[in-house]
């Protein structure tokens, strides 16, 4: 990835966008009914909307086309049309809302993971976004088991109009800053007010520097210096949205066009889906942002990315999350283990997980039918427990044991002699939650202990320390 690369810049500032309009339009716009009706001339994408489904979970795409460059300052800090042809999903992420706190999960998918595409095989996620939408939903759902209600997209144009429209937003230095590489230029310490311009080279910017003492400083944070100052940014510019309609009312309508018509949503994506959105994120600490976990490996050849089994188990679980998981539970708690016979396939690519699966699943009073066996593939990135038929409730209750791994399928062909679940392991399995009850508390630590570093363990260079109030304008 070159220095120049938008990945990083799309990653966050999408999220920017998507609360400018959904706040904006849910928010501003007195009239419910003239709302509706600007959201419903949003451009559409082309989809089948049968992959849509009930759960709460927004995907989030941002592209990297270059059709907005214009002149050769753009083409300078963010390639040209001729030189970065076509788009690509540079960013990936499913929001999930909660309907019973008003809260969302903002999880990122990085672009390098390594996926089944339905019709295309075994590549990175990126390569769905080149096939369409649909694509991308039916990746996710199916390699997940993540239901996607609705699709929205977004890309750099957008960012810098929905900024322009607002007109600048005010972000604090304690020091003059730069960054020659995406055109940052502050001269002066204190609030400055950033144009559209502006605000890419802040957000984007890489290679961050302070004048301290007469002297060029590098932010020695690095990266975690950019994602907070990002963080900031976008919590600024969701204030910002709403103050401005505020002052000036009459400029409403404007301002909602404006950014509207950078935006592309699925066919079913209403105002009401909007305001559920927008909801959870102007409420005050509404909305957790986290990354799904992954491990560098090189498979035929090229770099990529696979899913760390174990870390993303909680995230994935709290996606799938329909209604209230807990609830759903407790409706197949009277299911006898020993009425439940199962065959284990290991289908992981862990040596020996199956043995293991197999012995706790013994140990919890399962009726285990043959010693485990290996899967027809060893790259299952979701558990699946296969069903028999009538055999749909003890499927649920077995699901219930796997602490949020995996998900229910109908067999397809016949069980094992004497089986009437088959349970295929995925990458996803960690193990049963009765038998290591701190499997609950371990990952949900780590995930805190990941959401912490996220949003900033101390002060950043350009924006506040995490850990307090951001330094207002």
């Amino acid at each position: 990835m070159s220095a120049l690369s938008p990945r990083a810049f799309l990653h966050r500032t999408i999220t920017a966008f998507v609360v400018a309009v959904v706040l904006t339009t849910a928010l501003i716009v007195g009239a419910y009914a003239e709302a509706a009706r600007k959201v419903s001339k949003v451009a559409r994408v082309a989809i089948d909307t049968s992959v849509l489904q009930a759960g709460g979970n927004y995907l989030l795409i941002g592209s990297d086309s270059r059709a907005f460059v214009n002149g050769p300052q753009d083409a300078q800090h963010f390639g040209s049309a001729q030189q970065q042809t076509g788009q690509r999903s540079d960013t990936i992420m499913v929001a999930h809302v909660d309907d019973r706190t008003g809260t969302a999960l903002l999880v990122s998918f990085p672009r390098d993971l390594w996926v089944a595409i339905p019709g295309i095989g075994h590549a990175k996620i990126n390569a769905a976004f080149n096939a369409g939408p649909q694509r991308v939903i039916e990746t996710i759902e199916n390699d997940f088991d993540i239901p996607i209600s609705h699709y929205l997209e977004v890309d750099f144009a957008g960012f810098r109009k929905m900024v322009n429209a607002i007109g600048t937003i005010p972000i604090y230095f304690p020091a003059p800053a730069r960054d020659t590489k995406s055109g940052l230029s502050v001269n002066q310490a204190g609030c400055q007010h950033l144009t559209g311009d502006q605000a890419l080279a802040y957000v984007r910017s890489r290679y961050y520097e302070s004048l301290v003492n007469g002297k060029w400083t590098p932010d020695p944070s690095s990266d975690l210096g950019r994602i907070r100052r990002q963080q900031y940014f976008l919590r600024t510019l969701a204030q910002q949205t709403l103050h401005a309609a505020a002052s000036a009312p009459w400029n409403a309508n404007g301002l909602l066009d404006s950014m509207l018509e950078n935006l592309q949503r699925d066919p079913l994506l209403g105002l009401s889906s909007l305001r559920a959105l927008a909801y959870a994120f102007h409420r005050a600490g509404g909305v957790e942002t986290q990354t799904l976990p992954v491990n560098r490996q090189f498979i035929n050849g090229q770099d990529a990315l696979v899913i760390d089994s174990a870390k993303a188990a909680p995230l994935l679980t709290r996606l799938r999350g329909i209604g209230n998981p807990a609830g759903a539970q407790s409706t197949t708690a009277s299911v006898d283990p020993g009425s439940i016979h199962v065959s284990v396939e290991n289908g992981s690519g862990r040596t020996g997980l199956g043995a293991r699966a197999d012995d706790a699943l013994g140990g919890l009073g399962f009726s285990v039918v043959g010693p485990a066996t290996n899967a027809d593939r060893s790259d299952y990135a979701v558990t699946e427990v296969r069903y028999a038929p009538g055999a749909e409730t003890k499927a649920r209750f077995l699901l219930s044991e796997l602490g949020g791994a995996g998900k229910v399928l109908a067999l397809k062909g016949g069980a094992p002699s004497g089986a009437d679940i088959v349970l295929v392991l995925g990458r996803d399995y960690k193990g049963l939650s009765r038998v290591a009850p701190t499997t609950a508390t371990g990952p949900a630590s780590s995930t805190a202990s990941s959401s912490a570093r996220a949003s900033g363990g101390s002060a950043a260079v350009g924006a506040s320390s995490a850990s307090g109030p951001d330094v207002g304008c």
